[in-house]
C-alpha cells in the first residue's frame, strides 16, 4: 500500500497542492511575524487562522484530482474494472491526506524550530491545534475529491474554493452574538501570549474536521445514493456540532497556559522575575527594571523585588478586565509589563523584528511611582505621570505603553506639576510622592493630583 500512494503521489497533482500550500502557509505566517515572534502559542494560532486560505486550496486540489479519470478519458475503463469503488479511490485520496497533513505537521516543525532556536518557549499544547486542523484539511481535500467524481465539471474546482471564501465572508458579517461566528477559519486572536485555546474550542474544531472527514469519505467511496446522502448528512452534522460546541465570544476560546505563565528569575539581587513565554527578554529586562527599582527606592517603603504581570483569566479586550476597587500585588512587590508598545523598530536579529526598550520599560515601572499594574482602576493620569517624571528626574517620562497616550495638554500640565513639585522642600517632596504612591495602591485613584499639589483631598 506504501509502494501504491507513493506512486500516486508522482502520478497526481499531489505536489503541485503541497507547494501551493507551503506557499500559503509561509506567506501567512512571514506576513504575521512580527506576532508570534518567539512565542509558540500565537505562531499556533496564527497557523490555525491560516485555514482561511489552505482550506478553499485543499478544496480544490482535491477537486483537481476527482476529475482525472474524466479528464484523461479514461472513466470508462475504471468502472470497467471488478474492484469495488473504495478500492479505486483509496490510494490517490491516501495520497491527498499525506500531502495535505505533511505541510501542516512541517510547517508547524519549521516554526518550533525557528522558535526554540531563538530562545522562545516550545510546549506541547501549542501543537493541539495544528494536529486538529489536519482533520479539517484532510476532509476539505476529500470533500473536493468527492464532489469532482460526482459532478466533473472544469469550472468545479475553483468553484469550490470561490464558495468557502464567500462563506467566510459571509460568516465574518454575521453580528458579534450570532452562533454562526463559530464556524470562522479566520479565528479571533488571544489577547496574551500565554494564552492557549481552550478544549471545548479544539473539540469544535475536530467536529468540523470529523464531519468533513467523514463526509468525504463515504461520498467518494460510496457507490449507492444512500452511502452518499450519508456522506452529506455526516458533512452537516459536523458543522452542526461546531457552531453548538465551540464557544462564543471575546476571550471565549483561549485559557491562560500555566506552563507558558510560569515564573523565571534572573540570578542576583533585587529579584527580577518574567513569564516563561518572555524568559528570553530577561539578559534584556534585568537591568532596566532595576534601574526602576533603584528610583522608586527614593521612597521609603519601596518594593524589593519586581515580577512581570500576569493574568488571572483570557482577556476579553475589556480595558478595565483586570481593574477594579482591590489591589492585586503581593507586598513589596511592584508589577510591571512588557508590551509591544515597549519595543523600538528597526533593531533586533532576523527573528525579532522589534527590539526592547529599556527606558521605556524603566519609565513605565515608575510612572505612577510603580502603582500602575497593581490591579486598581488608572487614576489622574497627569498625577501619574508626574510622579513617574519626579523619580526619573526628567519633565515627561518617555513612555510607549499604549495604556498612556499623551496629547500635548497633558504633557505640559505634567511638566508644570513636576516643576511645582520640585520647588518644594525635599523631605516635602518625598512625602507627597509617597502619600500618591500609598493612595493609588489602596485603589484611592479618586483625587490624586490634590495630593501632590498638598491640597484637602475628600
Amino acid at each position: 500500500m506504501i509502494r501504491v500512494i507513493r506512486t500516486e503521489l508522482r502520478r497526481s497533482n499531489a505536489i503541485p497542492l503541497v507547494i501551493l500550500l507551503i506557499l500559503a502557509s509561509a506567506l501567512v505566517l512571514a506576513a504575521t511575524m512580527h506576532q508570534w515572534n518567539r512565542q509558540l502559542l500565537l505562531f499556533s494560532y496564527q497557523q490555525a487562522a491560516s485555514l482561511l486560505l489552505l482550506v478553499p486550496l485543499a478544496l480544490a486540489g482535491g477537486a483537481t484530482l476527482g476529475r482525472r479519470e474524466r479528464r484523461t478519458r479514461a472513466t470508462e475503463l475504471m468502472d470497467s474494472t471488478g474492484r469495488p469503488r473504495w478500492q479505486k479511490v483509496t490510494p490517490p485520496a491516501a495520497a491527498l491526506a499525506v500531502a495535505v497533513a505533511g505541510v501542516h505537521l512541517l510547517t508547524l516543525a519549521v516554526g518550533a524550530t525557528m522558535i526554540g532556536t531563538t530562545g522562545g518557549l516550545l510546549n506541547a499544547t501549542a501543537a493541539l491545534p495544528a494536529l486538529v486542523d489536519i482533520t479539517v484539511l484532510v476532509g476539505a481535500v476529500w470533500l473536493g475529491f468527492a464532489a469532482a467524481r460526482a459532478w466533473p465539471t472544469p469550472a468545479l474546482p475553483a468553484a469550490l474554493a470561490a464558495l468557502i471564501l464567500v462563506a467566510q465572508v459571509a460568516v465574518e458579517s454575521t453580528a458579534e452574538d450570532s452562533r454562526l461566528r463559530s464556524l470562522t477559519l479566520n479565528l479571533p486572536p488571544p489577547g496574551n501570549t500565554w494564552e492557549s485555546f481552550t478544549t471545548e474550542a479544539l473539540l469544535g474544531r475536530l467536529a468540523l474536521g470529523a464531519g468533513l472527514l467523514l463526509g468525504g469519505l463515504l461520498l467518494g467511496a460510496g457507490a449507492s445514493r444512500l452511502l452518499r446522502a450519508a456522506g452529506l448528512a455526516v458533512a452537516a452534522a459536523g458543522v452542526v456540532l461546531t457552531v453548538v460546541i465551540t464557544p462564543l465570544g471575546p476571550g471565549s476560546r483561549y485559557q491562560v497556559d500555566a506552563a507558558a505563565q510560569r515564573l523565571v528569575c534572573a540570578d542576583g539581587t533585587p529579584q527580577v522575575c518574567v513569564t516563561a513565554v518572555y524568559a528570553y527578554e530577561l539578559p534584556t529586562v534585568t537591568p532596566a527594571v532595576r534601574r526602576a527599582l533603584t528610583l522608586l527606592a527614593k521612597l521609603p517603603g519601596a518594593p524589593s523585588r519586581a515580577v512581570q504581570w500576569r493574568a488571572d483569566a483570557a482577556s476579553t479586550f475589556d480595558p478595565a478586565q483586570f481593574r477594579g476597587t482591590t489591589p492585586k500585588v503581593e507586598p513589596g512587590t511592584v508589577l510591571f509589563r512588557i508590551a509591544p508598545g515597549n519595543r523600538l523598530l528597526g533593531t533586533g536579529d532576523l527573528f525579532r523584528t522589534k527590539a526592547l526598550d529599556p527606558v521605556a520599560l524603566t519609565a513605565n515601572i515608575v510612572n505612577g511611582a510603580g502603582t500602575t499594574m497593581n490591579g486598581c482602576r488608572l487614576g489622574d493620569e497627569v498625577a501619574l505621570g508626574a510622579a513617574g517624571a519626579w523619580l526619573m528626574d526628567v519633565d515627561v517620562l518617555p513612555l510607549t505603553d499604549n495604556q498612556f497616550t499623551y496629547d500635548d495638554g497633558a504633557r505640559a500640565e505634567i511638566a508644570a506639576t513636576v516643576r511645582a513639585l520640585r520647588e518644594l522642600p525635599p523631605q516635602e517632596q518625598v512625602r507627597r510622592v509617597t502619600a500618591l504612591r500609598d493612595a493609588a495602591n489602596a485603589c484611592r485613584n479618586d483625587d490624586l493630583r490634590s495630593i501632590l499639589a498638598g491640597e484637602p483631598t475628600a
